[in-house]
């Protein structure tokens, strides 16, 4: 990896490929340079040596202070051009940055106020009597006995399992009645956040209607399925394929518990009668 050994100046134009960067300009220096005793490490992985310390300010309005002079001069990150920036254009970059800032506050402090009058609004609404507040808001718990009453007044005839398997994680079950995606979009408001398998990490989503009554990072599903409704779809299913499943013996619904039928090719299809089957299951009301 390349090191930049000339001295910065004020004025002298960088790039960074981080997000929150882009172009931008150093305008302060802080400390004696010594651009021979940078060195970058293995495969070019880290940079280590210098002496003084940068600030910077990029044009999209954002600020970097107290940067070190290696990670500047070696760093993969970042690239130091020849160009130099005027007086008078480090000046409008800082101008910039000082509206952008004042523009970021403002900004956030209306969302502050908005994200605060929806919790208060939440929180006295006769619509959500029925639901209970309190302090635990993150662990679970109070997501549990909430997502019980929103899934009783919404599904009255059938009888859930709500339960905590670990802090922030729950577990629902059901036989029979709505399906999955149906209990997935009564859960939604009390999802937490969610896994962000990009950059491998979970990712938090703060909301009024979790501050108010409660939130779990993650919400599984299982949905039973009884003997009679499995009976009444392998009953469906060979009267509306007759034509496709002609040949077939109509399997029980023992065989179907089983597994018996992942054996089972059903003719021009790439699925096994028992996936068929399943999938039909996984699709149709109780």
């Amino acid at each position: 990896m390349t090191v930049w050994m000339k001295l910065f100046q004020p004025g002298t134009r960088v790039a960074c490929s981080l997000p929150y960067a882009g172009a931008g300009i150093v305008f302060d220096i802080h400390g004696a340079q010594l651009p021979e005793s940078v060195q970058t490490l293995q495969r070019g992985v880290g940079v280590r040596g210098g002496n003084a310390r940068l600030d910077v300010v990029f044009m999209n309005g954002t600020i970097s202070r107290n940067l070190s002079e290696a990670l500047v001069r070696g760093s993969v990150q970042w690239r130091v051009l020849d160009d130099v920036a005027t007086e008078a254009e480090v000046k409008h970059a800082l101008e910039n940055a000082q509206a952008e800032q004042a523009k970021r506050k403002a900004t956030a402090r209306a969302e502050a106020e908005q994200f605060a009058a929806e919790v208060q609004r939440l929180k006295t609404s006769p619509e959500f009597a029925h639901l209970v507040q309190g302090e635990d808001r993150y662990s679970g718990v109070l997501a549990a006995k909430n997502i019980r009453q929103v899934l009783k007044r919404a599904f009255p005839a059938v009888k859930f399992s709500v339960r905590k398997t670990s802090y922030g994680s729950l577990a629902i079950e059901w036989t029979d009645g709505p399906t999955e995606k149906e209990i997935e979009e009564a859960a939604d408001n009390f999802k937490g956040g969610y896994f962000c398998g990009h950059e491998d990490i979970y990712k938090y989503e703060r909301t009024p209607w979790n501050e108010v009554f409660g939130a779990a990072e993650y919400i599984s599903l299982r949905r039973n399925h009884s003997a009679s409704l499995t009976g009444r779809v392998i009953s469906d299913l060979f009267t509306d394929w007759s034509a496709t499943l002609e040949g077939i013996e109509r399997p029980t619904v023992e065989q179907f518990e089983r597994g018996d039928l992942y054996t089972v090719s059903v003719p021009g299809m790439s699925d096994t009668l028992q996936q068929i089957i399943r999938q039909t299951l996984y699709r149709t009301r109780g």
